[in-house]
Parts: C-alpha cells; structure tokens; sequence
C-alpha cells in the first residue's frame, strides 16, 4: 500500500508540475481517491505536531460545532494528506504554510471507515504546513464518537475515542503513532462543567449564557486518549496523591458523576492513591500527567476507557453505594486499578498501531493482579487471574482464534482486538514469564522500557529487544514470541514413568489443543518455560525446565522412589494445558486437598478440555470435577461449576439424565453451600452468592428459587419486603432472572416500571439481563419489541436479544426474528457492537443454523463492517459443538442417568 500510495503522490506532482510556474493543485476525482485510500495506516511522511481544538458543545442541542487546526510536518513536497473524519459536515478548509497567506483546501470523504483526502490549493512542503479545518456534526446516537445522553432530566455529552472514534467528532490523524500535543477550547452552557484531560487555564463568559474554557496544553498524545466532557456534573474533590520517593509533585484528584451519586463514588477515590503509588514504585516512573479525574458517564459503550488524566467509566463498574455487594467491590477495584495501569502502559508509551494492542491492554491486565495482590494479601486476586486465562483457552482453542500480536490491515477489523486473547492470554503469558524469571528480573527491566520510551510509541519488536538488553535472558525472549506471535494453546501431554534402577522420568511432549470436531490441522511448536510439581509422603517439589522440542524428559536424578503423583502446570502459571494416562488423573484427583489454589482450578480445566478432546473418560473428569468443588478457593469451585454447565446441554431431551444431572449438582455443592455459613469473610460470602444462584438455576432448588423470586418480587413493589431475603448487587441478576422466568408477564411490567423509579445503575445493568433470561416463548414477541422499542438504552437491548438467544425455549423465536429485523436491530445497539453480532448464533448448534448464519451475513454483512472474524469464530463454534454433541451425549445421558432420585425410579415389572 505505501508503493501505491507513493506512486499517487508522484502522480499528482507531477501533473501539476506541467501547469506552469504558480501551479493550483487539480484535485483528484473520487473514483481515483477511492482506489487509493488507505484501508489501513496511514501512508509515513505526514506527521501532526500540534493540534489546536476549539469546539462548542451543549447537550441539550441535537448537534455540536468546531475548529481544529492542525500543526503538519511534512518530509517531502506534497499536493494533499490523508487523514480521517467520519460523518461530518466540512464547512470551510483553509491551508498555510510559514510566511505564506491561507488559501482554500479541499476536503473529500473518500471510505466510509472514516479516510478522507486534504487537497492543498498548491504543492506544500516540506517542513511546516498549517490546516484549519470548520466543521459541525450531530452527536451519536448509539454511544460512539461524540454522544449526548439523558439521564434523569438532565443531558450530558461525553466523547468516546477509543479506538478509532476520534474522528467521529474531529478530523485528525486517528491513529495511536500520531502523538502530539492538544490545546482544547470548549465552549459550553454556563450551568454546565467540562472536563479535558489538562486542568483549566482560563474561563471566561462570552454571550448566550455560555462559558469558554481554555485547557492547558497536553503532553504529546494520540487521538484515540482525548477526554472531552460536558454536563451537569456533580463535582467531588478527592484526596490528592501526595509526593513519594518517586514524585515530587502533588497531584489533585477528582471525581465526576451525576447529580446525586457522588458519595457514590467515594470508595473509589480512596482507592486510587495507593494503587498509584504501587506503579509509580514498581516502574521508578512517576504518574505522568498534572491531574487525575475520575468521570462516571451516565452512559457508556465499554465499562470503562483510559482518557489521559480523565479516565471514564460507566456508573454500573466504577460507584459503589448502598446496595453494592462484594464482588462488585472487587469488580470496583479490577477495572480502577487496570484503567490507572494504563497510565503508563498506553497512554505515556503507546504502541504505535493496533496489531500491539497487548503492549497495553494486557500489562494493564496483568498490572491489576499484581497492585491487588500486594495491597489486599489474601484477597485471592492472583487466582481471579489465572480464571481470567482461562476464559482465553476457551477462545484459543479454535482454528479461527487470532494471535496476541496479529497484523491488523484494516480500519474495520481494529475492534476485533480487544478480545480475551489480547487482555487475558497477554496478561497470562505475561504472567507465566514473570514467575518463571522472577519478578526480579522482569519488572526493573520493564520500567526501563517505559521510561526508554516515553511520550512517544513503541512496538512489540522494540519490547522485545528493550526487554532482551535489559534481562539478559535470550530465553525470556523466545518464550514471549512464540506464545504472543502465534495463535492457538499448546497441550503438554506428561507420563510418569518409573523403572527398576533407574531414575524416575517425566516424558513430555507438546501438540496444538484440538477440540473434538476441530479443522485445526496446522502444527506448532512453543518455547515453553516448563514448571510441574511432583509429590510424595515427604512434600511436594517444583522442577523448571525451558522446553524448546516437541517432546523432553526431566530425570529426577536425586529421587530414591518413585513420585506419588504428578501435577503438570506448577502453580497454574502456564499458559497450557496438560493431559496424562487415565491411571495418573485419578491419582492426581485423590491428591486433589494437596494441590495449591492455582493447580486445582487449572486441572479442571485441563481435564475438562481433555474430555471434549476425546482423552480422558467421563468418570474420570468428574472425579476432578467433584474434587474442586469441596475446595475452600471459591475460584476453583467456580470453575467446577462450569465443568458441570459445559455438560448440561448434553442432558436436554432425556428426562432421567436431567434428573439425575440436577441430583448429582445438589449432592455435590449443597453440602458445599451449607458449609460456608453466614461469615463476614467476602470471599466466602461471594462465594455462597455464586453457589446459591448455580443452585438455585441449574439445580433447580426450588427453595432457593422460590427464596430469590420473593425478594425480587419485592424488590420491585410486588409484595411486602417482610420476611424475604436482603439483595445485594451481587445477587440482582439471579433473583431478577429466577423472577422473570416464575411469573412472567406480571413481573416484566412491573420491573419496566421499577427501572424508572429505582436510581441503581447495577439494577438497570441486571433487569435488562433478567429480561433477556426469559424462558416462555409466548413472551418472546413482546421482550424484541421491547428491545426494538429503545425504551432501556442501546446496550440493553443489545444484552436483551443476547440473553434470547441463549435461553433454549426461546432461542428459535429469537433467531427467525434476528434473521428478519437485523437492519434495525444494528441500528439500536451500541457503534462497536455490530462486527460482533455473528455470535450470537454461536448456540445454534446445528448444520442448518450454519446455512441460515451463513446467509444473513451474506445479506447484511455490509451493515457490520469488520464481522469476518466474528463469522469464523460463530461458525467453528457451531462445527464444535455439533462434533461434541454427537461424539459424547449418550455418554452424558448415561452417566448422569445413574443418580436420578429414587422417587423418580419406575416400578420393577418383577
């Protein structure tokens, strides 16, 4: 693309060389600016190095006005740049350069990504040439760009740049390489405060009952980090982070939020300065920036976004108030903490394009555990992110799952990105390196790549050789790359094996995971740095080898016996999973009390994979199963919870397998629940909230059902609060879920009504859930009109047809009228959404869905730019599930058939 892009640049030189000696510029015809523009980065030789923002914005109006003037560096004669604006309404465009008067630019939308061509009146550069740009646009409607929303009587207008959204309400340069310095000028309704990302120079009234603000000029940064904010916010001052041995200067904190919600938001403010003060010591780098603001968005498209000095949130991730439970303080603390990370892993170093996104979505991600971990020890926030790993495998399984660092050639497929495998499989293997180094290798090294590069960019190649010059480990290189440069999980398959007279040997050897049904069919091979553990009567040891080949023995040299069991993944830490002989999983289940935290909740998970892999038998994945769930971690039960929910399916349709599945859950985690008790300690008490609700819906406990139901009932003015239990944040979703499934029709209006009266943006968050829970196809019409109608906010409605589409009763109804209303369903959902929508059929689970999948995407695909990825994924999902299905539900049904109730039994014919 740089070779075209070169050659239309000659072109045009040339061509206006022939006009004489005061050439004017002819502009390109479109057809020809369209075969040209780029798809993808921008072409090199242009750089912005100022950019001066003049905006006037008022909620209350429909649409929004600016100016931006822009600083160009140019390394060669030009006759025009490209550069980005999404629809907007060019009005005027005027170009100088030094010592030269303006003269008439021409502006042309050429791609409907957002890149559009600036025509100079005569060829320019190189050196400094100026572009002022009038311009108006209406603010989004669906959470993108620029949007205005109502809340309460009130209008708000907030600015969502990330990722490339930027240009949705300036033109620029929307690229992360294009870091420059800003001077922002809002003008605004003089009841209302704005917030950028510098502190305020001056403000000053001007006519029409509006203020103009002028901010401090910015250090240099990208577009995608602008914080633009406009409301009637609720000013909360926050106690400012005091000097330390790393920072000199204090530095003032303050929240925003809407009217009424600012105590809300006090927890969070307390918490910020000792996660700050965490970084700035374990990088020796101080927070960049003048000021901290927290802003709370009445509304927004992501939970939260790392603005520059003004991180914003939605109300639901960041407020913590009188109803909140705690998992969502824990919640609270994971997004702040990794939204503060960002600080400096993103905003003051930045990757330069987005195929490294993981440079700062997954040490944002991997910094969460570590801050939380030193500042609450026993909070079991280390085996939250070894969970988080988890979810990834999940996703890497697939043929079509996309590498940590994959190149990104299109505008349309950089939201495809911020996936599990970018925050959660980077922050794994970043995790996995850090344990296998030692902190004390990896982390001063990585403080020397921030401060190597800030204020300006960097790359994964220009991580790696900082990180190589600085740890002297060629090793921790390799292993780096060979996980983040390409896709897919190893499987480490580990035998024991012990002879007469000889040494006790582990052999292993490493394959790509493949799934029953999988088209994966492509070899790999990882730079692995190896952890097991081996126990015996005296204890267990840990043994760390670098494994390069697909197969490797470790020999236990000083081991007189043989080992009594094995664990393949010390500590969880590796991104693998492992698999043995049948004998030495169920040795391994019978040493299950011995194993730490983190190795039980990864072999579940390993043992489940192995099982949908067609390894291990049933009888010996629920032996491991059953193990984990009387564990004390509520992390690993939990994750024996969602072995028993991967099987469930397979149950459907055989009234005994039902059965007995639901009396083999009660058998397994009642006990396990009535074991927590009423405590004060919060991971038990999340983890008897999880326990009850996986009861209480995949148990069917009808107490438990009955006993959640109530209270929402009651929650929402249906009957007395007496004598019904006390909801908590955390509990919202189950109880409001259990509700709309018992009573239906009755509880739907009356939750509609509670939402307009009940100020909780976590309720609002749980009923439009609960909504989409609904299990009664006769009310599956009325919840899509529901979704149609607006009435609860563009994510919801999206969460709503979500939850149709999972729920077995109505996912048929859903999907015929998803087939036939897609145009305005992706005309009601939040800007970011569409490209992902192919997943939700990923629960058809057969070769026709495929076929009707296939075709509304055939027909629609246009109106979701960047779906390719999605589609892929949805469909190799269905092909898995299908092999599954066929491959292991007799299987199931069998298994599970042998615990159905006694009471349930047929009569003997005898």
């Amino acid at each position: 693309m740089k070779h075209v892009l070169g050659f239309l640049g000659v072109m045009l030189l040339t061509a206006v060389a022939a006009c004489g000696p005061t050439p004017q510029t002819q502009p390109p015809d479109l057809a020809e600016l369209y075969a040209n523009a780029p798809r993808g980065p921008l072409p090199q030789g242009v750089r912005p190095t100022l950019y001066k923002l003049d905006m006037d914005i008022d909620p209350r109006q429909s649409r929004f006005n600016g100016t931006v003037t822009i600083d160009l560096d140019l390394d060669r004669p030009a006759t025009g740049v490209w550069l980005h604006g999404q629809d907007l309404q060019i009005r005027d465009v005027t170009v100088w350069s030094p010592g030269k008067e303006p003269e008439d630019g021409i502006w042309r939308d050429v791609l409907k990504s957002g890149v559009a061509w600036l025509g100079f009146p005569r060829p320019m550069g190189p050196g400094q040439v100026t572009v002022e740009i009038d311009y108006a646009a209406a603010f989004d409607a669906n959470l993108a760009g620029m949007f205005r929303v109502d809340e309460q009587g009130r209008a708000y207008a907030l600015a969502k740049s990330e990722s490339i959204q930027a240009r949705r309400f300036m033109p620029g340069f929307d690229e992360p390489r294009f870091k420059a310095p800003f001077d922002v000028t809002l003008t605004i309704p003089e009841e209302d405060l704005a917030i950028a990302n510098t502190p305020e120079k001056t403000s000053e009234p001007v006519d029409d009952g509006k203020t103009r603000i002028a901010f401090k000029r910015s250090r240099p940064l990208p577009t995608y980090l602008l914080s633009l904010a406009v409301g009637p916010f609720e000013k909360v001052q926050g106690p400012s982070l005091a000097p330390n041995a790393v920072r000199e200067v204090r530095i003032p904190l303050t929240g925003y939020t809407r009217v009424g919600k600012g105590e809300d938001l006090s927890y969070a403010l307390m918490m910020t300065e000792p996660m700050v003060t965490f970084f700035e010591r374990a990088f020796g780098l101080s927070y960049p920036y003048e000021k901290l603001d927290i802003v709370v968005a009445p509304e927004w498209p992501s939970g939260a976004t790392e603005l520059a000095a003004a991180i914003t949130y939605r109300e639901s991730r960041i407020l913590y108030g009188p109803t909140s439970g705690p998992a969502a303080r824990r919640s609270l603390l994971n997004i702040h903490s990794h939204e503060l990370a960002h600080m400096w892993f993103g905003d003051l170093v930045t990757p330069p394009w987005w195929d490294d996104l993981w440079l700062k979505e997954a040490f944002s991600s991997w910094a969460t555990g570590i801050v939380l971990s030193e500042l609450e020890p026993e909070g079991g926030y280390g085996l939250d992110a070894l969970a988080e790993n988890l979810n990834a495998m999940r996703l890497d399984s697939l043929n079509s799952a996309r590498a940590v660092r994959e190149p990104i050639t299109m505008n349309e497929d950089i939201r495809n990105a911020y996936d599990s495998i970018t925050y959660d499989k980077g922050q794994a293997v970043i995790g996995m390196v850090d344990s296998y180094f030692g902190a004390e290798t990896f982390r001063p090294a990585l403080g020397r790549y921030l401060k190597r590069f800030e204020d300006s960019v960097a790359d994964s190649p220009d991580f790696f050789e900082v990180i190589g010059e600085e740890t002297d480990e060629p090793d921790l290189t390799k292993a780096f790359r060979s996980f983040v440069e390409q896709s897919g999980l190893p499987t480490v398959r580990a035998e024991l094996v012990c002879e007469e007279n000889k040494a006790p040997t582990v052999e292993l050897a490493q394959s790509r995971y493949e799934p029953l049904g999988s088209p994966i069919e492509e070899e790999r091979r990882w730079t692995i740095p190896y952890c097991m553990v081996t126990g015996a009567e005296e204890g267990a040891a840990r043994h760390c080898e670098m494994i390069d080949g697909r197969t490797h023995s470790i020999r236990f040299e000083a081991m007189e016996t043989c080992p009594a069991w094995i664990m393949p993944n010390a500590e969880g830490r590796g991104y693998w999973r492992f698999d043995m002989p049948e004998t030495q999983w169920a040795t391994l289940a019978v040493n299950f009390p011995k194993l730490s935290g983190g190795e039980a909740l990864t072999a579940i998970d390993s043992a489940m994979a192995s099982y949908e892999a067609g390894g291990i038998s049933l009888s010996a994945l629920m032996a491991i199963v059953n193990a984990g769930a009387i564990r004390p971690e509520r992390q690993v039960v939990r994750q024996a919870m969602r072995a028993y929910g991967g099987l469930a399916p397979l149950t459907v349709g055989d009234e005994a397998a039902e059965a007995g599945f639901q009396a083999e859950i009660m058998r397994v985690f009642r006990p396990r629940l009535e074991a927590t008790g009423e405590t004060d300690d919060e991971n038990d008490r999340i983890l008897r909230s999880r326990l009850e609700s996986f009861l209480a819906r995949d148990g069917k406990d009808r107490d438990l059902r009955t006993a959640f139901a109530d209270a929402a009932r009651a929650y929402v003015g249906m009957r007395s609060a007496e004598d019904t239990r006390k909801l908590t944040s955390d509990d919202f979703s189950t109880a409001l879920a259990i509700a709309m499934q018992e009573d239906g029709k009755p509880f739907l209006d009356n939750l509609l009504d509670s939402i307009a009266s009940i100020d909780d943006p976590t309720f609002e968050r749980a009923a439009a859930y609960a909504i989409g829970e609904n299990n009664r196809p006769e009310l599956v019409d009325d919840i899509l009109e529901l979704a149609l109608s607006q009435q609860l906010g563009t994510r919801e409605n999206y969460t709503i047809v979500q939850g149709q589409m999972r729920q077995p009763e109505t996912r048929d109804r859903t999907w015929a009228w998803l087939q036939i209303h897609y145009p305005e369903f992706v005309d009601i959902i939040p800007g970011q959404r569409p490209r992902s929508t192919p997943r939700l059929a990923s629960s058809l689970c057969s070769a026709e869905g495929i076929r009707e999948l296939e075709k509304l995407f055939e027909l629609y695909g246009s109106l979701a730019p960047g779906h390719e990825r999605a589609l892929s994924e949805a469909i190799e999902s269905i092909q898995l599930c299908m092999a599954f299905r066929k491959a292991k539900t007799e299987d199931v049904q069998t298994y599970f058939a042998r615990f159905v109730p006694s009471d349930m039994t047929p009569e003997s014919s005898n």
